[in-house]
């Protein structure tokens, strides 16, 4: 059965979501064995929001950790959190269940395009958006990543990583031949690390965490210049 994309989401290599977006919000926790709720909460611990002003969530989906993030930051100084995604349902979903709080934007976007100007943002954050990218995109994304990042600033990636355990192993490869996407085996060979090496994060990241056995949280660093 053919998928139907959205305007923006069609401009794109990267798989989206589009025709998921209606039942996203029930299916996402149960894709993820209970263990999102969980995940997000370490997420936005790794962040540091308590001094950070502008952050952007790319491939936010419904926008549930986009409201978090918001939540999460200081109410006595103005917030501005942006949540990216190319499929258009989705965003129109998190633009229907978030209307009332200012300072919390969705845009349809393309992550590997983003229309916001060099050194935007204090923090940004990605989870489980760079296995659904092939390797250009996954490089191409990072260098927007690195642009739009205010120097000083940092960024959370949470995704499908090398598997370290059975049950990792297990879970990862399901996935794969589940959806039946090269995207989700270059993860799981180690090609979202090999991206971050060939990228301008080079030397500045690490893995903060390993989760559930094929599950990692990298922090990236945009260094200020004249820091090592």
């Amino acid at each position: 059965m053919t998928k139907t994309r959205s305007i923006c989401a069609s401009k794109t290599e990267g798989v989206t979501l589009d025709h998921a977006a209606g039942l996203y919000d029930i299916l996402s926790p149960m894709m993820m064995l209970g263990a999102e709720r969980r995940l997000h909460r370490e997420v936005l611990s790794c962040l540091g929001l308590h001094n950070a002003t502008s952050v952007l969530d790319i491939g936010c989906g419904t926008g549930t950790l986009t409201k978090d993030i918001f939540e999460a930051m200081s109410a006595d100084r103005a917030r501005w959190v942006v949540g990216i995604d190319a499929a258009e349902e989705m965003i129109r979903k998190a633009n229907r269940k978030y209307t009332d709080r200012k300072g919390l934007q969705f845009d349809a976007v393309l992550a590997e395009d983003l229309p916001y100007p060099a050194d935007t943002f204090d923090r940004i954050v990605s989870t489980f958006f760079f296995h659904h990218l092939n390797y250009k995109l996954k490089k191409s994304v990072m260098s927007e990543m690195w642009r739009t990042m205010r120097p000083g600033g940092t960024a959370i990636i949470l995704d499908v990583d090398i598997p370290y355990s059975l049950w990792g192993r297990l879970c990862a490869y399901s996935g794969y031949w589940l959806f039946e996407q090269n995207e989700i085996k270059e993860n799981i060979d180690g090609k979202l690390r090999t991206a971050l090496m060939e990228s301008e994060f080079a030397g500045n990241w690490d893995i903060l965490s390993r989760r559930s056995g094929y599950l990692s949280i990298f922090e990236l660093r945009k260094t200020i210049k004249g820091e090592s």
